[in-house]
């Protein structure tokens, strides 16, 4: 609730109002009819690169939007970015997002879904920002292949591939787009693009994005 009251970017999901009796929290969110990403995939198997780089970038700035009010989102998957009636992305909730977390502070909770594990949160060693951009790394690839990057049908064997297991790229992606990919899903968080100084503005800056008009994506104008 507390993200939620103070976010107010396009590409959030809008708190209307918050209430509370005895025994729970009731949060009145804006209506986004077009389901999830992770329904999409589900019907379409993977996206076009064109589809998946527009979906990726209006999440960047929205990640971007938190990190610079020092919130980690640690969640997030297809599940958790909607869409509205003009099919743009909402990240939606924030359960598991962390106040508080500037340039030299960690959290050290261990939380998430089991495929969706930074290298870190595995090894307990605390996590910053950088966190975020791995899962963005881990999104992009899911929305490009159909999988997550380490998929595995056992728990050990998931934990075991996202510690260990070399990073496989299909031919079909673009050089940039996988270039991209071995940058965000690089598992020392410290090496990793975007867990600099800079932040977002890092990642921003790849050539895959080169041709991008960030404006323009904020301001919705790209259908």
């Amino acid at each position: 609730r507390n993200v939620l009251s103070l976010s107010n970017h396009p590409f959030i999901v809008k708190l209307d109002c918050a209430f509370q009796t005895s025994s729970k929290l009731f949060l009145v969110l804006e209506y986004c009819p077009n389901g999830d990403l992770s329904k999409h995939l589900l019907i379409e198997k993977r996206f076009s690169e064109k589809k998946a780089k527009f979906y990726l970038c209006e999440v960047l700035l929205a990640l971007e939007d938190l990190h610079k009010r020092d919130i980690i989102f640690r969640d997030l998957k297809p599940d958790n970015v909607i869409l509205d009636e003009e099919g743009h992305c909402k990240l939606t909730d924030f359960g598991l997002s962390r106040e508080g977390i500037s340039e030299n502070q960690y959290a050290q909770s261990f939380c998430g879904s089991l495929a969706y594990l930074a290298p870190e949160m595995l090894k307990k060693q605390g996590h910053g920002k950088a966190v975020d951009w791995y899962l963005l790394g881990v999104l992009f690839y899911e929305m490009l292949v159909g999988v997550t990057p380490y998929f595995a049908l056992k728990k050990e064997d998931i934990f075991n591939n996202i510690e260990n297991a070399e990073l496989k790229i299909p031919d079909y992606i673009s050089k940039e787009a996988a270039e991209l990919l071995r940058r965000l899903l690089e598992r020392d968080p410290n090496k990793r693009l975007g867990g600099g100084i800079k932040d977002a503005q890092e990642i921003k800056e790849h050539p895959y994005f080169k041709d991008m008009d960030w404006d323009k994506i904020y301001k919705k104008e790209i259908k």
